[in-house]
């Protein structure tokens, strides 16, 4: 009789836990209206997500699909009618049918409830923006409900990593948001950075500039690791820990004095196909010399597919044996590498206003003057991205961060034809140029397309005829602001005609071998595909009395990299490779000086 009372009791709570498995939806309840969604985690796109339309005028997430964006491991209660998710040694429990969200023990009462339905949880977006769930995951998390978006950015306080080339060194500034201990050491044709509670999102830098093969970086535990690839011995390294801002700079010292007057064109090697299975991906490199006697340069070629970068890992050494898994480039290294050199800790004789990379000048060379223009403003937005980024504050980022880099170099002297969100005329945008005596002219901008999977870096010098019908579409685009100008006139189109008389062909050969020196920095540090050099008539570069070109940063209707535009860090890398292809362009202009003497 015990026996039958126990069978009955247990078949009776068996009932109760199946009845609260599927009380809060019918047996026979269809699944929700699925709809495409749009992930953007970290500026990379994450197919298959959907948003779910259980009652027309509210939205749901899977949860088992929000598992997948976030990396969580889920547990399901069915007594408690409860899904436990766990992420980063971290939980939260949602109920089924309740408003109530728990992060770790503490409740939240959320606008709209969770429900159940066939054996799946779905969520509202509400949970995955709130601060609490932030907090969890390490992430900041926005929902656009219009355009169908879902951008995930994870948390780090490792900022940017970024590299600038001289003939006589090499320095590499890892920005931070809080200041962070560190220790530098050496691997095997390797440096190793590592900074004590450093988060980072793992990813690489590819540089191949003589002197550093490419940069890994990962988050390993409660340390980041930054491994250093060489190219050749360094003759010395110094490291210093900088304020203002919060950053460490690591100076290789060459022991071979370096050429930065070629353009460089990066290929990925397509020789075979590359297997999606594989732990390593390899890319090659080359690099062209550039004519001395040639004024014009060939477009830049360099292609960069992130869909060959697969998740890796890397062959380690004795020296480095806790760098494990990151996107890696392996190369082949021909340079033989030893350890004969030294490492210096130089943060007592840095001034904590140090300044990156700045040129020598010995006072008997003027400045340069580069006027820097970002374009659109004020009523003028520019392209709008799906999301609601709008043009003209991207580019506004990116020359206010390219006129602060060149500003530390005491080379340069900078002018911004907008320094906030107002509307310049385009013609009044190059007379500014012109009145400033400028040496060059940089207009920024970002570029737009209907299809929303083109991609990728452009930069232009003017010319009357496209090189493309793409090209003449994005001249067309930029162009249409006139329509903001009033009304034309007689005396604007003299204007607009005796501007493009004035621009003189030695300017636009000019042009053409800066916008090659810029383009050839793109590749390792934005990594997004490189469209090349290409040439179109561009009101805003007629009548230029200097080299004059316009940079398309990338493509803001595309979902992807209007996330990364949003980025600092993306920004950073815009204007790091403008600066260093000036650099460069300028450095060769001074090695053909002297050649010529």
């Amino acid at each position: 009789m015990n026996k039958l009372k126990i069978m009955l009791k247990s078949f009776i709570l068996a009932a109760i836990a199946v009845f609260a498995l599927n009380s809060y939806a019918p047996a026979k309840a269809a699944l929700p209206e699925a709809e495409n969604v749009n992930v953007i985690i970290d500026g990379e796109y994450l197919p298959g997500a959907s948003v779910y339309k259980i009652t027309p005028d509210t939205e749901f997430f899977s949860i088992k699909e929000v598992a997948e964006i976030y990396n969580a491991v889920l547990e399901w209660k069915p007594v408690s009618s409860e899904v436990v998710m766990q992420i980063n040694n971290k939980k939260m429990s949602i109920k089924a049918n309740s408003n109530y969200v728990y992060f770790g023990k503490i409740p939240k009462k959320m606008t709209m409830p969770s429900r159940l339905i066939k054996n799946d949880l779905y969520i509202s977006p509400e949970i995955l923006t709130s601060p609490e769930f932030a907090q969890i995951t390490e992430t900041e998390t926005s929902w656009n409900k219009q355009a169908l978006v879902l951008t995930v950015n994870r948390k780090s306080n490792i900022t940017a990593i970024r590299y600038f080339t001289r003939p006589e060194n090499t320095e590499i500034v890892v920005e931070l948001s809080e200041p962070l201990a560190y220790t530098l050491s050496k691997g095997s044709a390797s440096l190793v950075l590592t900074v004590h509670r450093g988060k980072v999102q793992r990813d690489f830098i590819y540089a191949n500039n003589g002197m550093i093969r490419d940069i890994l970086y990962d988050t390993n535990g409660k340390s980041a690791d930054i491994k250093i690839n060489l190219q050749q011995t360094p003759l010395l390294v110094k490291s210093a820990k900088l304020e203002k801002p919060d950053r460490i700079s690591i100076d290789i010292i060459h022991s071979k004095k370096l050429d930065i007057t070629n353009v460089g064109e990066t290929v990925i090697d397509s020789r075979e196909e590359p297997d999606k299975t594989a732990s390593i991906t390899e890319i090659s490199s080359e690099n062209q010399d550039a004519a001395p006697d040639s004024a014009a340069q060939p477009p830049v070629t360099a292609q960069y597919d992130n869909s060959l970068i697969a998740e890796s890992v890397i062959e380690t050494d004795q020296d480095n044996k806790d760098l494990k898994k990151v996107p890696v480039a392996k190369f082949e290294n021909k340079n033989i590498v030893d350890d004969s050199y030294s490492i210096i800790d130089d943060s007592s004789s840095f001034r904590q206003i140090k300044k990156e990379m700045p040129a020598a000048n010995d006072g008997s060379r003027r400045k340069r003057i580069i006027v820097i223009d970002a374009g659109h403003g004020g009523e003028d937005p520019g392209a709008v991205g799906p999301n609601g980024t709008k043009e003209k504050d991207i580019n506004l980022a990116i020359a206010h961060k390219l006129k602060a880099l060149l500003d530390k170099d005491e080379n340069y002297e900078t002018v911004l034809t907008r320094k906030d969100d107002i509307f310049i005329p385009l013609a009044e945008r190059t007379n500014i140029a012109n009145e400033n005596h400028a040496d060059l002219f940089i207009s920024i901008h970002c570029n737009s397309n209907f299809n929303r999977d083109v991609s990728g870096f452009e930069v232009y010098f003017l010319s009357e005829k496209a090189t493309d019908s793409e090209a003449a579409a994005t001249a067309t685009l930029e162009n249409s602001v006139v329509e903001l100008e009033g009304k034309p006139t007689k005396k604007r189109a003299l204007l607009q005609e005796m501007l493009w008389s004035m621009t003189v062909n030695e300017y636009i050969n000019d042009s053409s071998e800066l916008c090659s020196f810029v383009a050839s920095e793109t590749p390792g540090r934005l990594k997004v595909h490189n469209r090349g050099v290409k040439q179109a008539s561009f009101y805003v570069l007629r009548g230029a009395q200097m080299p004059a070109i316009l940079v398309e940063s990338a493509f803001l209707s595309n979902y992807s990299e209007e996330s990364k535009l949003n980025t600092g860090k993306f920004q950073t890398a815009v204007s790091d490779s403008v600066y260093e292809g000036i650099t460069k362009y300028y450095a060769r202009k001074d090695k053909i000086g002297v050649l010529k003497k």
